[in-house]
């Protein structure tokens, strides 16, 4: 019999990406991406202090409160102590609270939440497998949207017809191409990018490196200086508003655009429903208060002059906005999206190429061009009839 080898490598995949992980059977030592990349994706470092932690949670626990009097929990939430318990326990005591609570109160007071980052594919996806469950026990309560774009996804529909966050956006060939100015707002993409809802390809940096080299106008927004203005340098202006000020500063460049007749009112009429009601807004004709440059300097913290170079340099150029997620992850966050797409209709670039915006910065693979795809009942008919699927 041949020996296996003490030491070897696995290749996996994880939401950071292809991995290599180095191990001997029962220890992993060491990981490393598995693709060639341009930027080193610390994540995919990680593996060994992922499922070695100390603090990785390795066995069924229960609160000691909870474990003497279920029914009438002791102790505090945060505070109490924790105690082991055997698989066998656990799922008993999981079955017997379940019955109890849904019995007394009803299917509506069980809430199958679990929205878990999920394992990196469907069969293990915590929170398909916990609604399954709870449905066939006699339904549940839900949840609405997810963390990650919440109220944007809630908002977009309302203002463009559909989800927007997670459908297909420019692609980035056509971005290179076409656009003369590109702006990040409030999107940290050096650092979103180091994941991706499934696997990664690790695309995403290449085109940002290409970005960078462009020559293009580039400008940053974010009260931070992230890890992305670093990364482009002297290659991307950093504009620092006030955190939660951007629909302000949107605001104060859309009031310069129509002060100088620098909106496009055509497009406005042709592609838009409503934008008099938001100009009585903007110019201060409902409440009295005009949304110039200088009342938003006064809120974002940005100069009326600077508001007012925006505003010009958006009109005399094909301008993408491309938006990140952070900004909507606040009180009244659905705004930011919904003045963004405002903002880019009024400068009439929406449908152009390498103009308009993009709502979807974070994930690696947004704005990969793709090849176009047959529809499902064509793929149906396939493998039903034997028919080319054209």
């Amino acid at each position: 019999m041949i020996n296996a080898p003490s030491h070897y490598s696995v290749l996996t995949a994880a939401h950071w990406g292809p991995v290599r992980v180095d191990t001997d059977g029962e220890t992993i030592l060491a990981s490393r991406g598995a693709l060639p990349t341009s930027h080193l994706n610390s994540l995919q470092t990680v593996v060994r202090d992922q499922v070695h932690s100390p603090t990785r949670v390795r066995f069924p626990m229960v609160r000691k409160g909870f474990l003497a009097s279920p029914e009438k929990p002791q102790g505090v939430r945060g505070q109490d102590e924790f105690v082991r318990v055997s698989w066998d326990e656990a799922l008993d005591l999981i079955h017997t609270q379940h019955k109890r609570i849904r019995e007394t109160y009803g299917p509506s007071s069980i809430f199958a939440g679990s929205y878990g980052w999920r394992s990196n594919g469907v069969l293990h996806k915590a929170s398909t497998l916990l609604q399954r469950y709870m449905a066939l026990a006699g339904g549940y309560t839900g949840h609405l949207g997810d963390y990650s774009t919440g109220a944007a996804q809630a908002i977009m529909p309302y203002v463009v017809g559909g989800n927007e966050v997670y459908q297909q956006q420019t692609s980035w060939p056509v971005v290179l191409e076409h656009s003369d100015v590109v702006v990040l707002w409030s999107a940290n993409p050096l650092n979103t990018l180091k994941i991706a809802w499934n696997a990664s390809d690790e695309q995403g940096i290449a085109y940002f490196a290409a970005l960078r080299n462009s020559g293009k106008r580039l400008i940053c927004i974010d009260p931070m200086r992230s890890e992305s203005a670093a990364f482009f340098g002297d290659k991307m202006e950093w504009i620092a508003p006030h955190m939660g000020t951007d629909v302000a500063l949107m605001l104060g460049i859309a009031h310069t655009l129509v002060k100088n007749g620098w909106h496009d009112d055509a497009f406005l009429a042709r592609c838009t429903t409503g934008y008099e009601t938001f100009a009585d807004y903007l110019l201060g004709v409902s409440d009295g208060v005009a949304k110039t440059a200088e009342w938003a300097a006064d809120i974002c913290g940005i100069s009326a002059a600077k508001i007012h170079e925006l505003a010009e340099l958006f009109h005399k150029n094909t301008t993408m906005l491309m938006s990140g997620w952070g900004m909507q992850r606040q009180q009244f966050g659905e705004q930011k999206h919904w003045m963004l797409v405002t903002l880019a209709a009024m400068l009439g670039q929406i449908g152009t190429p390498g103009g308009g915006f993009w709502p979807l910065v974070p994930f690696r693979q947004r704005g990969k061009p793709r090849r176009a795809a047959p529809p499902y009942w064509l793929q149906c008919r396939a493998v039903c009839q034997a028919a080319p699927m054209r």
